[in-house]
């Protein structure tokens, strides 16, 4: 695992290569403590930092091939890669590493673009071929790694993270509109747009080539791409139990190939549970899981279950309480790692579990995915109540339900079911589902000019292109709810989490309920088997009800809740008013102060909930004063 960084001169041989390379390359030294490595050759830098965790000796990078015609930095880990090795050795290249990096070059060489198929791994890679005077940069299928990059006439940049590209003086700092409203609307970034305008993300299963004559954009994979099953096999339900079985044990067993410890994070949830139950079956020694939460009650605490599971299991349990941190401190040191503003309070969790399980292993395996792919969100099911919803008399359905639920002012859930089931272009719904600030809200937040700017823009843009997108015989309208999941959600909210969070503490996470093998197999089962009335993700509990307690099963989605509500009015009372309300913060131009100071009174006298929509104010405006007002962590 490393943080990859080049640079590509695209007019002439770029002015102190070396210099500003060998900088970005170092402001990702969390991601790769272990080792340094760059390549610099007239008009292109490339430059990694190793966290070592495959071929500890053998592994180190830049890579070349023999006659130094190509060379890769590489971001990830190939979980194939010995299979892959055996054929192209037989092919006659030779191997003088025992790692995953060497093979992905190798790949290339004999395949070109089309190796990106054969990987089974995460990743985002880039390749100086100097014979076609091109790099070529590559994501894995589902956007597991980040990779970032910035073009302007006389450059290209790239980085695993945005900081190490705003290291170059000559890229602008400047906010993009349009990401400013996907952050208010979604508490995140819409790929391939980031808050920065001129830099943008490489989407999942894309690959990009630049070169003198300008850049290609081409996607390899994409959902329904590669079918696990034959299409006669997908309706017995006890069959795809065994096979998502089958292929989730596959994927735990590939995922503990690594020559340092690896441990598990462990919520007390199903997708976790079922995890470390398998990596107990191919454990050599003693197996270490790492739980945490917030001490203030059920709520934000799955401490009692996570125990549960590791005694069952006999894991080497740890745990660790999270009241007991600098909460301000650490806040800032997430808003720094993040690059961009970044909504989901779980990072906070998680960087601070992240940090604890580093004291003991490099390498950590996790539950996510799993809702995206089998229905774990109660949403889900919410939403199949819209077609009976729609059909009640105007009067009843709206004007009456609405009215109950304004006046209950903390019932969150129940006031956006009721404000959106009457929508009925699904993905719309869907949409409004997720928002945070709507767009009258957003209206009374923004300050005339800023909003003049954007008023044309559709922030649910992602949703109405994905919705259709999904293709196949299992296409229903849940599975393209957990499509339009798959390709937003998880990718920009909860994979940028887990890699931000983990990689600020230098150690890998590893995920796999996003085997490729199992994301095609999942959008191969229809609907109907992953939510039955209200029950979520039923046939992945079936699948995996064998390994771990009923009660784990059965229970409800819990999620790594943060105690954002409390906080906003207690420990972050105070500073959330400074921040959001001082001088510097209201001359900014960006918001309107009555209706900020406004959310914040209403909060603290508890006539409204509105922490979320603090939290993203409040990681706006702190990332404002780092990366635009230079201001030290």
């Amino acid at each position: 695992m490393c943080g990859i960084y080049g640079e590509l001169a695209l007019s002439g041989k770029a002015r102190d290569l070396d210099r500003r390379g060998q900088r970005g390359t170092d402001l990702l030294r969390h991601r790769g403590p272990d080792e340094r490595g760059t390549m610099v050759n007239g008009k292109v830098f490339l430059g990694m930092r190793r966290l070592s965790i495959i071929d500890l000796e053998g592994g180190s990078q830049p890579i070349r091939n023999e006659d130094g015609t190509r060379c890769l930095v590489y971001n990830g880990e190939l979980y194939n890669f010995r299979a892959l090795r055996e054929e192209l050795t037989a092919k006659g290249y030779p191997f003088r590493s025992r790692g995953d990096s060497e093979v992905v070059l190798r790949a290339y060489e004999a395949w070109g673009p089309a190796a990106l198929t054969r990987f089974n791994g995460m990743f985002a890679l880039a390749i100086w071929d100097s014979k076609e005077g091109r790099l070529f940069l590559a994501r894995d299928r589902i956007g597991e790694k980040p990779l970032y990059y910035f073009k302007d006439a006389e450059r290209f940049i790239f980085a695993s993270e945005i900081k190490a590209i705003l290291s170059n003086p000559d890229v602008p700092r400047r906010v993009n509109p349009r990401g400013l409203i996907n952050f208010l609307a979604r508490g995140r970034s819409a790929a391939p747009e980031t808050i920065y305008q001129s830099i943008y993300k490489l989407l999942p299963g894309h690959w990009l080539s630049v070169s003198d004559r300008g850049i290609t954009l081409s996607r390899y994979w994409d959902v329904g791409d590669d079918p696990y099953l034959p299409a006669d096999r997908v309706g017995n339900d006890e069959e795809l139990a065994r096979e998502i079985l089958a292929l989730l044990d596959d994927s735990v067993k590939l995922r503990m190939t690594a020559d340092v410890p690896v441990g598990a994070f462990l919520s007390g949830g199903v997708d976790s549970s079922a995890v470390v139950a398998l990596m107990q079956r191919h454990a050599s020694g003693s197996l270490k899981t790492f739980s945490a939460g917030f001490k203030i009650g059920g709520e934000y605490n799955e401490l009692s279950d996570a125990r549960r599971v590791a005694a069952a299991f006999g894991t080497e349990h740890h745990e660790v309480n999270l009241g007991h941190c600098d909460l301000v401190k650490t806040l800032r040191t997430l808003v720094y790692h993040y690059d961009e503003p970044f909504g989901d309070p779980a990072g906070f969790p998680l960087y601070l579990l992240s940090r604890f399980a580093g004291e003991h292993v490099k390498v950590v395996l996790a539950g996510d995915g799993g809702d995206e792919l089998f229905g774990g969100y109660r949403r889900y099911a919410m939403d199949r109540l819209a077609a009976h919803y729609q059909r009640l008399p105007t009067g009843l359905s709206l004007g009456i339900l609405a009215a109950v639920a304004n006046r209950l002012p903390r019932c969150r859930r129940l006031k956006r079911t009721l404000n959106t089931l009457p929508l009925t272009n699904p993905a719309r719904r869907y949409a409004a589902w997720l928002t945070i600030f709507t767009p009258e809200m957003r209206a009374e937040l923004l300050q005339d000019d800023l909003f003049a700017c954007v008023a044309d823009y559709d922030a649910a843009w992602p949703y109405i292109d994905y919705y259709p997108a999904l293709k196949g015989e299992a296409a229903d309208h849940l599975n393209r709810l957990m499509y339009i999941d798959l390709k937003t959600l998880l990718v920009d909210a909860y994979l940028e989490k887990t890699d931000k969070a983990t990689m600020a503490c230098g150690i890998e996470a590893r995920l796999p309920l996003l085997d490729p093998r199992l994301v095609e197999l999942a959008f191969q089962i229809p609907g109907r088997f992953k939510i039955r009335g209200m029950a979520t993700k039923w046939i992945f509990k079936k699948a995996v009800g064998g390994l771990v307690d009923p009660k784990i099963v059965q229970k409800r989605k819990h999620g790594f809740s943060v105690p954002l509500d409390p906080w906003f009015r207690g420990h972050l009372k105070q500073f959330a008013f400074d921040v959001l309300l001082d001088g510097r913060t209201r001359r900014r131009g960006y918001f309107n102060p009555a209706f900020v100071e406004k959310l914040w009174r209403e909060h603290a006298e508890r006539r409204h909930v509105w922490d979320m929509q603090l939290w993203l104010l409040m990681n706006f405006e702190l990332w404002h004063r780092i990366y635009m007002d230079g201001e030290t962590v």
